[in-house]
């Protein structure tokens, strides 16, 4: 009697765990949610070709542009003699889906400028001049990398120390690649405002760029 009764315990629970087991609404399909988190991103680094490596130190020395030419004795600066090229902006961006509580738009920008604590000689700019953005394969579209100050910016005389100017508008989503992809840049200096306050000196300038929300 005991063993009918232990099969009777026995056949009960696998009953019951089969019951558990269907819940009376399965049909031909299952389904499930799935959560995919695209957070908002904003990334930048200067590329230097000219050393293959992240943009570090760049010297301008003034008595570089006195020493040839029709200024080899006496005469302004050859300014043309100073100029560095092939420095690249790379950036990854990711835009929002809708304006956020600051108003925001769904673009972002690049700004530059000589960061406080600077030191930058009187009567001098810095021109910024950009290339149109190259991006790598499926890495973006001509419009969402973003559109270049055509005529470069100026910082120093121009925009002082500390003040932002706009290098690159109205960017997307957008990944440029690395290396030389991105915003190619050359560096000059020129003359804006009178050789009187021209003082000698060692001077140094931290030149930050910052991509961010318009």
């Amino acid at each position: 009697m005991k063993k009918v009764n232990l099969l009777f315990v026995t056949l009960a629970a696998v009953f019951i765990n089969s019951v558990n087991a269907q819940d009376n609404n399965d049909l031909n399909f299952a389904s499930h949610t799935l959560n995919v988190n695209v957070p908002e991103v904003a990334l930048l680094d200067i590329y230097d070709s000219n050393t293959g490596s992240e943009a570090g130190v760049i010297v301008f020395n003034m008595a570089n542009a006195t020493q040839v030419g029709t200024n080899a004795e006496a005469g302004l600066y050859g300014f043309a003699a100073l100029s560095y090229t092939n420095l690249y902006l790379n950036y990854t961006s990711v835009v929002a889906t809708a304006a956020n509580a600051d108003g925001y738009d769904l673009t972002r920008q690049i700004n530059v400028q000589l960061e406080a604590g600077s030191t930058f000689p009187a009567s001098l700019d810095l021109r910024i001049m950009p290339v149109a953005p190259s991006v790598i394969a499926n890495g973006g579209t001509t419009d969402s990398a973003g559109t270049v100050t055509a005529a470069g910016v100026a910082l120093g005389a121009t925009n002082a120390i500390g003040v932002d100017a706009l290098l690159v508008t109205s960017i997307e989503s957008v990944y440029t690649g690395d290396l030389a992809r991105g915003v190619r840049l050359t560096y000059t200096l020129e003359q804006n405002g009178n050789f009187s306050l021209y003082r000698a000196g060692d001077y140094q300038a931290t030149v930050k760029y910052t991509l961010t929300n318009i």
